[in-house]
């Protein structure tokens, strides 16, 4: 209001009088009236072009969060979190908590702002990712029982994850090798430290016994867990595997990266039937499109696909239905994507229909769960099943959020 601007600059002049600093804050009172503002913007609309940017930039990093902090709960872990007292400091102590806090907010201010203005000259920054395909040349890594080599299986992903993800807006991709090669480990390291990357994805296939089988992702430091588990939960629905989870590990090309890592092990090429699996083009197209939209959950960014230019290869092939947030609450569940298909929901039948006690299978191109064949939809080479239908044979308790329909929660009978 005027009559507020005039009292403070009064009271400005009265208490300083007639000093370059007195100047300096009645001008920034007159800028900080909203009429002049909306002048401002009006006659020198540069001055705040990049508003948006910093709500986009600031927006994406609340996403961020709040799924490592979603993650975390999940895998048992509690984040840290801050409480201040309601209680009146002593003033000595009142005083120092306000000079501390008050250098932590300059600080970290300085720190955003330093950080946004490289990002906003590369236009908000695009997250960069390395995708590493293991082994290479000489080195074939596994070799599975018809002789497969698991060197090829890595390489064919990486490229198929490279297509999936290049054509987003928000993402720089790079490859540690696009062709039959051979990389020392540091190399591969090196490759993302130069850059500097964002997230680091190593491929691989596993190898023990024949029958050794489920699909796993490793990490090394505790601030690449959540990353695994999110990469870990969207590949294990594509694979249909045995579910051997994110875990630690100690590899190079994980150990050594400086940001947040994981090496995939996708299936045991060791044993017949995943080996067969690893090497179909629709299983492959399955997995890497499940990789990919894992990793633009993780950065909190949209998943917004290019159809793939690799020669010789069919465009992989996205359902155009809206997707669906489905959580399992058993003590090995986690959450997984649905959709929702003119008013119903369809879910993945494995993992989720086993998790709550089903016996899942599949019979003449329909699922059967404990041996009754269910209406199924195969989208993108994985059965689906109505969620009614677990109720009916499975006794699952299905409740959909009011506020946010798209959230399914599913709970085990009693």
């Amino acid at each position: 209001m005027l009559y507020d601007f005039i009292i403070d600059t009064m009271h400005t002049l009265f208490k300083n009088g007639l000093t370059l600093s007195s100047l300096g804050a009645v001008v920034f009172l007159i800028l900080k009236q909203r009429k002049m503002k909306a002048q401002l913007r009006k006659f020198l609309p540069w001055m705040f072009q990049d508003d948006n940017e910093i709500k986009a930039y600031m927006a994406n990093q609340i996403v961020i969060m709040r799924n490592q902090e979603i993650i975390m709960r999940g895998m048992g872990l509690e984040p840290w979190t801050a409480t201040i007292s309601s209680e009146k400091p002593q003033a000595t102590a009142s005083l120092s908590s306000r000079f501390y806090l008050s250098s932590w907010a300059i600080t970290t201010y300085a720190q955003l702002a330093n950080k946004y203005t490289i990002r906003r000259y590369s236009k908000m920054a695009k997250k960069r990712i390395v995708i590493d395909a293991g082994h290479g040349n000489q080195d074939p890594g596994a070799i599975g029982p018809t002789g497969k080599k698991e060197k090829d299986f890595n390489l064919t992903m990486a490229i198929k994850l490279d297509a999936l993800l290049k054509g987003n807006p928000n993402l720089q991709v790079s490859l540690t090798r696009r062709t039959d090669v051979f990389l020392e480990l540091k190399e591969r390291v090196s490759v993302a430290n130069k850059m500097p990357a964002d997230l680091f994805i190593s491929i691989h296939a596993n190898a023990a016994s024949s029958s050794a089988n489920g699909t796993e992702t490793f990490y090394n430091r505790t601030t690449s867990a959540p990353l695994a588990g999110v990469i870990q939960r969207h590949m294990l629905a594509a694979t249909g595997f045995k579910d051997r989870g994110a875990r630690y590990g100690n590899f190079a090309v994980i150990r050594d990266t400086k940001m947040d890592a994981v090496l995939l092990e996708v299936g045991f090429i060791s044993n017949p039937e995943e080996e067969k699996k690893l090497f179909q083009d629709d299983f492959q197209n399955r997995v890497a499109l499940a990789v990919a939209q894992g990793i633009c959950e993780y950065l909190g960014v949209p998943f917004d696909v290019q159809a793939p230019t690799v020669p010789g290869q069919e465009p992989v092939k996205v359902t155009p239905y809206p997707e669906m947030s489905v959580t399992v609450h058993t003590a090995a569940g986690s959450t997984y994507t649905g959709y929702n298909v003119k008013g119903t929901t369809w879910v993945p039948s494995r993992p989720i229909g086993e998790l709550i006690g089903g016996r899942i299978g599949y019979t003449k191109g329909k699922v059967t769960i404990n041996g009754e064949a269910v209406e199924t939809m195969n989208i993108d080479g994985v059965g689906y099943v109505t969620a009614r239908d677990l109720t009916k044979l499975l006794d699952a308790r299905i409740f959909w959020d009011k506020t946010t329909p798209s959230r399914v929660e599913i709970y085990p009978k009693n």
